[in-house]
């Protein structure tokens, strides 16, 4: 009879998770990349996600995800995620306003320029208002007890707007420390295959202030994607960075896509180049 009880006890503690939806995705990269005649190799895996899906009684679908690098050790991007009539709220580590949409020039695998902004602790996308609207707003406290990215404290809000082939997209995030403020301004337009791309980061306030400046241009043509990325970062009117990117990536089949991308920079003629195979599953 004891065992039956503990039996009964154990399954009713194991019972949630069972009903809870479990997936697993994740992705690497091999590559041979060439930095000014010294060439190295490199298996690029980024983090593995576990995420786990359930249901509340009253309808809210909440989901929390694990990421973990390919050392077995957390990324620090976790989060717990709640969605309902309200839109979603993500809890944990997730994206400042600023840095919600800043991917439409994000088109390398190894060697191209990227914009990137902080993170937050709260992050809430707002219900659909207007078809094609996403509205955003999010939070960080004084200090994180945890291993994530948030930075200064802020409140920050976002938007983007797509309309038909094009999209754009505008974030701000107020710190508690002037110095910390940042801005992004985005746009994007796709036609007969070939995709305009512009995009700008700010960081800190006009006594110091850096700005990120991107533009892009990408043409897709059945399996194969070339892609031209130029990046200018000025710091105190002074120009620190002057990147030309330019990649190609041929689609394989079963989340196979092999590449091959050149990155200069003008300020210190410094070139970079990689081929490789990314897997994605």
């Amino acid at each position: 009879m004891k065992k039956i009880i503990a039996a009964a006890v154990a399954t009713a503690f194991v019972a949630p998770v069972f009903a809870a939806d479990v997936t697993l995705t994740g992705g690497t990269d091999f590559y041979y990349k060439d930095v000014d005649g010294v060439t190295s190799t490199g298996f690029d895996s980024d983090a593995f996600t576990i995420k786990a899906t359930t249901e509340t009684a009253s309808g809210i679908a909440v989901s929390v995800d694990f990421n973990i690098t390919s050392e077995g050790e957390d990324d620090g991007s976790g989060s717990v995620d709640l969605s309902g009539d309200f839109g979603k709220i993500e809890l944990g580590d997730t994206s400042n306003a600023a840095d919600k949409f800043d991917d439409m020039t994000d088109v390398d695998v190894v060697v191209g320029p990227s914009l990137a902004g902080s993170d937050a602790a709260i992050g809430w996308t707002l219900p659909t208002m207007v078809e094609g609207l996403t509205v955003y707003l999010s939070h960080s406290a004084d200090a994180s007890d945890d291993e994530g990215g948030q930075t200064a404290a802020h409140t920050g809000y976002a938007a983007k707007y797509a309309m038909g082939p094009v999209t754009v997209a505008y974030g701000k995030a107020d710190a508690d420390v002037n110095s910390a403020d940042q801005a992004y301004v985005g746009a994007s337009a796709t036609f007969q295959g070939v995709t305009v791309m512009y995009e700008e980061m700010t960081n800190g306030d006009s006594s110091a202030e850096t700005v990120e400046e991107a533009f892009g241009l990408s043409y897709s043509m059945g399996d194969m994607t070339i892609n031209f990325v130029q990046e200018e970062t000025t710091a105190g009117g002074a120009v620190t960075s002057d990147i030309t990117f330019v990649g190609v990536k041929y689609s394989l089949g079963g989340g196979v896509t092999a590449f091959a991308e050149q990155a200069s920079n003008d300020t210190n003629d410094s070139d970079a180049t990689a081929v490789g195979v990314s897997v994605s599953f």
